[in-house]
């Protein structure tokens, strides 16, 4: 405020401490304006009217009692800041502009990796290895949730079995379907990824299965294909889920769309 310190005493609570310090900036700021000079002084601070009322005026610092102590030396700490910084961990919203900048990935997501120390380090260890987008959409929108859903830690599920979810998922061996069924079967009861999608028959259909399929849900479903061709075209969805049943989720959802769409004209 370019004035000298003003001592508020009668504060005897956090909210008290704001309210004092509020009325305070507003006083001094309108002492300034007014052309006058803050002077150094002790207040009451009166919590029913939530204002400070001068108590008395100190001049000298020796009114204040202010003394030197003898047995305390000089101490200077700039030196050690530089080693001191170095030693701490990285707090979460600087992680979280990190997480921004150097992957690429939405505020959202890397807010909701960098909530958790724990969850911040596994998706730094599993985007070391795979697309970091890609990899924090599987972490922070479907681990997480099913994590959270069986209140679990991330300590449950292994960086390699999330590597290997994404890999099958990259390499289109599975849909994004399995890829859930295979996050919570290995959370339920174990296992690998591997070994899921051969014992529940995960591996991703194409081609004519598929076509089959979507054949057989427009011969089966006449009242939604009639539907479509009215331009109801959220009737698309069901005859979509019709194939996703005859394959047991085995085909690309988007492919099985496009098919679909193809072959009612």
């Amino acid at each position: 405020m370019g004035g000298q310190r003003a001592e508020i005493k009668n504060i005897s609570s956090h909210k008290g401490a704001e309210r004092a310090l509020l009325f305070e900036i507003v006083r001094q700021k309108n002492v300034l304006r007014r052309g006058g000079v803050v002077v150094q002084e002790t207040r009451h601070f009166d919590e029913a009217r939530e204002i400070t009322l001068s108590m008395r005026s100190k001049e000298e610092a020796h009114d204040y009692r202010y003394f030197p102590e003898p047995d305390l030396v000089p101490l200077k700490i700039s030196g050690w800041a530089p080693a001191i910084k170095a030693t701490l961990p990285e707090l979460p919203d600087a992680r979280r502009m990190r997480f921004v900048e150097q992957y690429g990935i939405t505020d959202d997501h890397a807010k909701a990796l960098t909530s958790e120390r724990k969850v911040a380090i596994f998706y730094e260890e599993v985007a070391k290895n795979v697309d970091p987008k890609m990899a924090a959409v599987w972490i922070s929108d479907v681990l997480k949730g099913e994590l959270n859903y069986r209140d679990l830690t991330i300590d449950a599920f292994k960086k390699e079995h999330m590597l290997s979810v994404i890999g099958l998922l990259v390499g289109k061996k599975i849909t994004e379907d399995g890829a859930v069924d295979i996050i919570r079967t290995l959370l339920d009861k174990g296992g690998s990824p591997e070994e899921i999608v051969k014992e529940k028959g995960l591996l991703k259909v194409e081609g004519d299965i598929v076509s089959t399929a979507a054949e057989e849900a427009i011969k089966e479903n006449p009242v939604a294909v009639a539907d479509f061709k009215a331009g109801k075209e959220k009737a698309l969805n069901s005859l979509v889920g019709a194939v996703m049943k005859k394959t047991k989720g085995r085909a690309d959802a988007r492919t099985a769309r496009e098919i679909l769409l193809g072959k009612l004209g």
